[in-house]
């Protein structure tokens, strides 16, 4: 339980909530799996992680932002809904119709999820691209992000369950697997590495094992080069490689 008062009363600290997060990191905190169809969740995983710390301190900083940083503030909250949302529509467009040629209705209750939130999800979007600093209300945005935070961590929990090593190889193979793994991958990428790369990172436990990338990338690239054109949105994440502000997220 969290001892910060606003993240003890949240949905942040619900044992529900908690409780699918606990699935999710089951999946994620094991070594790194040799075989494509055991990548399928374990990547899954990572990025479902990263949207649970990213949502986390975006919360947590919605009314911790310097004088005159709601503008950076904004654009992070932002960023962290919209992946998600973007993350959505990738497996939509790609991983959930090339699992369904061979595996027809695996994807169905995945589908029905997306469904159920996907109009509140949208809401939350929207407020955060057309909120102004004289009109915030860090209280109206909790609330926001409470009510979607269960079923959000259910599906995701949820959908791990989908993309079991056992069920996948029972269809596929390992070099289709691996094709598959690809195009997800490619899918949900923004085509913005400074502002993708710095975002996951910082938002991940350091030494993660994800995104697996070689060690030039997640070393040098992101903490050095990639991260300055977004500089300013970097402070809030969960893991800042640069600590600005005097509070970090409890209790990660």
């Amino acid at each position: 339980m969290s001892t910060d008062p606003v993240m003890g009363a949240s949905k942040f600290s619900d044992s529900a909530v908690l409780a699918e997060v606990a699935k999710i990191r089951k999946v994620a905190e094991v070594p790194r799996p040799a075989l494509a169809s055991g990548k399928t969740a374990w990547a899954m995983a990572w990025t479902h992680m990263v949207i649970w710390y990213a949502w986390k301190s975006a919360y947590f900083y919605a009314d911790k932002f310097p004088a005159g940083d709601f503008e950076h503030y904004r654009k992070y909250a932002t960023l962290s809904i919209k992946f998600l949302v973007d993350h959505h529509d990738a497996e939509e467009k790609t991983l959930f119709p090339m699992l369904e040629k061979k595996i027809p209705g695996s994807m169905e209750k995945n589908h029905e999820q997306h469904e159920a939130f996907l109009q509140p999800l949208g809401d939350l979007l929207k407020y955060l691209e057309t909120m102004t600093a004289d009109k915030w209300d860090a209280a109206a945005f909790r609330t926001k992000v409470d009510a979607l935070l269960f079923p959000v961590m259910e599906h995701l929990a949820d959908e791990l369950d989908s993309l079991e090593a056992e069920k996948l190889t029972a269809k596929f193979t390992e070099d289709e697997l691996q094709a598959i793994n690809t195009a997800t991958h490619k899918a949900q990428a923004t085509g913005d590495s400074k502002l993708e790369l710095p975002f996951v990172v910082q938002n991940l436990p350091p030494g993660c094992e994800f995104p697996p990338a070689p060690g030039f990338v997640k070393n040098v690239l992101g903490p050095w080069i990639f991260y300055w054109k977004y500089a300013p949105l970097w402070k809030y994440t969960a893991y800042p490689w640069k600590q600005a502000l005097p509070v970090s997220v409890p209790d990660l």
